[in-house]
């Protein structure tokens, strides 16, 4: 129950800040309301969702600070992960990252937006488990999936899943040649050219220094 919840947020079915609706989520998942119930909770330990006494469950709002906070992380992750995997990645490896890049090419073409972005999400979740490091791994999840409530805004146009993936595919050529140092340099420059590209979708504008918009 927890994985279909957490499904429903991480496509987008379930909005930021949208009220969890026991009784609609129960009918549609085909559960008592019981199960709903525990999933939230679970899910509020993931960050994921919000639980207001006498209120409900609400999908979290992250905020833009949280957001930053959490691309600045992932960017030395990332990186880091990156740079391990270009130490010594695999033929079988290798394959499953190139096939990767090239569909996420054939989704951004189609402006398949959905395709795009869940090969998008296999990519950085392969290039974590292929490092080889689980408490790495762990860490990076945890942050990453808070970010999925606002990541899909990235890519609802074309130029943005081509330039994304044009980045992607900087960091995988730096692996196939076993760059560790430029592997960590490029996975770390894709990660905070997400980051602007995130605030580019918001239309986010910095507050000046006497904190006007």
């Amino acid at each position: 129950m927890q994985a279909e919840l957490e499904e429903l947020i991480s496509q987008g079915h379930l909005r930021s800040g949208e009220r969890l609706n026991e009784v609609t989520l129960a009918r549609r998942l085909g559960v008592s309301r019981g199960p709903v119930r525990e999933a939230a909770r679970a899910l509020e330990r993931k960050g994921l969702v919000t639980v207001i006494m006498n209120r409900g469950a609400f999908v979290r709002t992250l905020t833009i600070d949280e957001a930053m906070e959490i691309y600045d992380l992932n960017a030395v992750l990332f990186g880091f992960a990156a740079s391990r995997v270009a130490a010594a990645v695999t033929a079988a490896q290798a394959i499953e990252l190139r096939d990767l890049v090239d569909g996420m090419d054939r989704a951004g073409a189609a402006m398949d937006r959905e395709a795009f972005f869940a090969l998008n999400v296999r990519f950085h979740e392969s290039i974590l488990a292929f490092a080889g490091n689980r408490q790495l791994e762990a860490v990076y999840a945890e942050y990453t999936r808070k970010l999925l409530l606002l990541r899909r805004r990235s890519f609802d146009r074309q130029a943005t899943m081509a330039e994304a993936n044009a980045e992607h595919r900087r960091v995988l050529d730096a692996i196939l040649a076993g760059d560790p140092e430029q592997a960590r340099r490029r996975a770390e420059e894709h990660t905070r050219s997400g980051r602007a590209r995130f605030l580019s979708a918001i239309d986010y504008t910095a507050p000046d220094e006497s904190g006007a918009m």
